[in-house]
């Protein structure tokens, strides 16, 4: 799971989490802010359009240059409004396929055992969430959706487990009991539920990306909750340039930034456990769920930023990133120079530190 972003253009945040809203729920980790100069556009013929909403309980921020309405209607392309109502559609596509918290949703159905077919954007997922489980040996999950809402984590209220409850539902927990048969999703055990919230919002990032670059539309950046897809170059030349939140204690205190990355063509995403964790016996838990335990991770790790081609990819690594802890994660990266990270954790003096995968050098800032 990923985190909020804050843009430069004041677009506020919220405390919403995918498609998770429990009253408890706080704001996750990092924020990444999108720096764009919009007014030296060097390019007199492209004009910078924004787009927010709401989806899947948070936010959505879209910025992207294109020729003015009146160009477009006369050229054939796609306006504005039009552009908005393509990405309206692909976010409700998403919501009825995929969301927990529409009870209508195909994968809703398929968690109360209702039916098995497939439809396209879950089958997507599945495959994206499958190769990530086989990559991480199985720090990412989504066969963990009725421990994660046992947790309260979810749409369901939370309720403390005893030990004898969580081994038994942990009984019903491992991505390879789940495969795909003739065009149907095959559970192993009918009590095993799907969660695909820790990709969701990165898949719909890339959904809405791949939208706009079909309509001819290829500088831009979309942010969905916190997972954001960075393409091409801003028209006066400049990369896309994303800040990291430096991580608090204090959940309300004023955002402070770690440091800032250089994109294009590329996806960031983040993960951490310092903003969003609920309370137990005056105890922290992370929303972060262990796969093999099907407890809240506990180690040293407060945030991973994750770069990779894709949002989908970068969504599932953070969420795993953070499973594995630090040194777990960095010997990961070690085999798979395809991927970057930026890990912010905590020394056992208490201090916070920084380190990143050396390919970020060149594009990497540190915060002043």
């Amino acid at each position: 799971m990923a985190t909020k972003h804050y843009l430069c253009t004041n677009y506020k945040n919220d405390s919403m989490n995918k498609f998770l809203k429990p009253p408890f729920y706080f704001s996750l980790s990092l924020i990444l802010i999108f720096i764009s100069a919009c007014n030296n556009n060097s390019n007199p013929e492209l004009k910078k359009y924004t787009l927010n909403g709401r989806t899947q309980g948070t936010y959505y921020h879209i910025v992207y240059f294109a020729p003015e309405d009146k160009w477009c209607s006369k050229n054939n392309w796609q306006t504005s409004s039009e552009i908005k109502k393509g990405i309206d559609r692909i976010l409700t596509t998403i919501d009825n396929s995929i969301s927990l918290w529409n009870p209508n949703s195909n994968l809703n159905k398929i968690n109360n055992n209702q039916r098995n077919t497939l439809d396209n954007i879950l089958l997507e997922n599945f495959i994206a969430a499958e190769k990530i489980s086989k990559l991480t040996d199985g720090a990412f999950d989504i066969s963990l959706g009725a421990v994660i809402e046992a947790h309260g984590f979810a749409a369901k209220e939370r309720k403390k487990l005893s030990k004898q409850e969580l081994d038994s539902m942990m009984l019903y927990v491992g991505y390879e009991k789940i495969r795909i048969e003739d065009g149907k999703l095959i559970k192993q055990y009918p009590q095993t539920r799907i969660d695909f919230n820790a990709i969701a919002q990165g898949y719909t990032t890339d959904k809405i990306s791949q939208y706009l670059i079909r309509n001819n539309i290829k500088q831009h950046i979309v942010d969905v909750g916190g997972e954001v897809f960075a393409s091409g170059r801003k028209p006066d030349g400049q990369q896309w340039r994303v800040a990291i939140e430096k991580p608090s204690k204090d959940m309300y205190a004023e955002r402070e930034y770690n440091s800032f990355v250089k994109l294009e063509n590329k996806s960031i995403v983040t993960s951490g456990n310092y903003r969003k964790y609920i309370e137990e016996d005056g105890i922290r838990l992370s929303h972060t769920i262990n796969p093999k335990t099907g407890r809240s991770v506990s180690h040293n790790l407060l945030s991973v930023s994750v770069i990779a081609d894709d949002a989908t990819t970068a969504d599932g690594l953070a969420t795993a990133f953070m499973v594995m802890g630090k040194e777990k994660a960095e010997e990961f990266l070690k085999t798979h120079p395809e991927y970057d990270a930026i890990f912010i954790y905590s020394t056992p003096e208490g201090e916070i530190e920084t380190s990143h995968t050396k390919n970020l050098d060149k594009i990497l800032e540190t915060a002043e």
